[in-house]
């Protein structure tokens, strides 16, 4: 009983530091707040105040979400909750004070009064998740979840099979992706952009879930480098890891670059108990100098005013677009790469340009179809050949920003814009509740620091369920298919438990 008590006085006097932390946040974003109020008549002030307001109150809520979660604020136990607010102080809130500047392209359309409203409706959306994510699923889901889990794990050991399974796992995701870019002619970004949004075939969706399997050989690789000390398999990490960096340069998108960096760290924290403080350096300065400009001078050529050019012409181009990148000039590399990594990762925008116009310009959609929605696309389009191509981006940009329908570009809707389009104040309520308990849910049944089968889901809905800049369906739509590609993978990768393990 002693030992007990003694144990919960350090963890008892963590969390009500915690709480204090929460509290002065809390004060701090409300002083903040009323600035914003007394500037509404400077608007650009009023946005400035405003934004840093809203990142002060997630630091807060982070606080209270994670202060009782250890290490880092639930940060390095890769909890969806911890995360997901943190991306929402960077993208919503710091990222915003870049409304200072004068706005160019598509933001021009937007009004610093829909910012500043937008500022309270992704608020409002952020603290009903919050309050879901502590209610939680109840007892009996998470109940049915663990035992879901604890199944897998009676059956699976934690080791991996052997130092060929890696490789295995990336043959698999590299000839979907193959198959993926023949059939349709796209790779990534790169390609022909108007097969995404024309047609669609019974088994691209497959072949777009099998290319995961790339990601999650990284993250195999790693486990067995840093988590059961295999010599050896730290070459294949090192293979398999600069495969996927390259293979992510070359389809045009950043999101293969981040999600092949966790499939590393996260191992890496797993079995060593720390961050990998030289792969974070490396992550930030490859971002910085390399990565950033590199894509942006690779997509400038892959799409133009002049055309599209095909996946062969682009990926001859990409060795060109690399040395230049290389040889341009440090500084100010890093000056247009910080403010281009500041304006892409605000999310603000779009739920700001949906405030301004829905209702009074454009309608309400129906909120039957936040249901109706998540459900049809759980039909094969082998049996529903005509299923709608969710394409939902591309036609957000045609209704909201008036695009010509031959700009093939996509907008980050975001699950709290796209269920205020849906019928206001009360789809977000709802909507941004149900996603708070679904994130706990995810918490509460995966411990990727002691199942490393859960490391792999975590690295499958990471981009869609933290970044959060897909719409409502979409952001649903992607679940069933993470769910069944993990198990699919927990089954190729980790060893089967022996009839004596399993009835011990």
């Amino acid at each position: 009983m002693t030992d007990i008590s003694a144990q919960s006085r350090p963890e008892s006097a963590a969390a009500s530091r915690w709480i204090l932390t929460a509290t002065a946040l809390l004060c701090a974003a409300i002083g903040l707040l009323w600035k914003a109020l007394t500037s509404v008549d400077q608007a650009t002030q009023a946005v400035a105040w405003g934004s840093a307001a809203f990142a002060a109150y997630s630091a807060s809520l982070l606080c209270l979400v994670g202060g009782a979660r250890g290490r880092l604020l639930g940060l390095g136990r890769w909890l969806f909750g911890s995360w997901t607010l943190v991306w929402y102080g960077i993208a919503f809130g710091l990222a915003t004070l870049t409304w200072v500047q004068p706005q160019t392209g598509i933001a021009e359309e937007i009004s610093l009064t829909s910012v500043l409203r937008a500022l309270w409706l992704v608020a409002v959306g952020m603290t009903l998740w919050v309050f879901g994510y502590f209610i939680g699923p109840g007892r009996l889901t998470r109940r049915l979840g663990e035992k879901a889990v604890a199944a897998l794990s009676r059956r699976f050991t934690s080791e991996v099979r052997s130092l060929l399974t890696p490789w295995i796992l990336y043959v698999i995701g590299t000839v979907a992706r193959i198959i993926s870019a023949a059939t349709t002619g796209r790779f990534g970004y790169i390609g022909d952009a108007q097969s995404a949004v024309t047609t669609a075939s019974s088994y691209e969706q497959l072949l777009n879930v099998l290319s995961y399997c790339a990601p999650l050989a990284v993250a195999a690789a790693a486990l067995q480098a840093y988590r059961d000390r295999v010599p050896s398999a730290r070459v294949t990490l090192a293979v398999l890891f600069l495969a996927e960096i390259v293979v992510g340069a070359a389809s045009g998108n950043k999101e293969g670059f981040i999600v092949a960096i966790l499939a590393v760290t996260i191992p890496f924290t797993v079995g060593r108990r720390r961050l990998h403080k030289g792969l974070l350096i490396f992550t930030v300065l490859a971002l910085l100098f390399i990565i950033i400009p590199f894509n942006q001078a690779y997509r400038g050529i892959a799409r133009n005013a002049s055309g599209t050019l095909s996946t062969r012409q682009a990926l001859d181009a990409a060795p060109g677009v690399l040395e230049q990148t290389i040889d341009s000039e440090n500084v100010a590399v890093l000056v247009s790469s910080t403010s281009f990594l500041l304006a892409r990762i605000r999310e603000i925008d779009n739920p700001a340009i949906i405030m301004q116009r829905t209702p009074a310009q454009i309608g309400f959609l129906s909120p039957i179809e936040l249901v109706e929605g998540p459900a049809i696309t759980l039909v094969p389009r082998a049996v529903w050949p005509g299923k709608p191509i969710l394409d939902g981006g591309y036609e957000f940009s045609q209704e909201y920003y008036d695009l010509p329908a031959n700009l093939l570009t996509s907008t980050a809707i975001t699950p709290v814009g796209d269920l205020y389009r849906h019928g206001g104040w009360i789809p977000v309520i709802v909507g941004m509740f149900l996603l708070g308990i679904g994130a706990r849910f995810l918490d509460d049944v995966l411990d990727v620091c002691a199942n490393p089968h859960s490391i792999f889901l975590f690295l499958l809905l990471f981009p869609s369920l933290v970044n959060q800049e897909d719409d409502w369906v979409e952001t649903l739509a992607g679940i069933p298919g993470a769910l069944l590609l993990w198990l699919l993978a927990v089954y190729l990768t980790f060893r089967r438990n022996s009839g004596r393990a399993v009835s011990g």
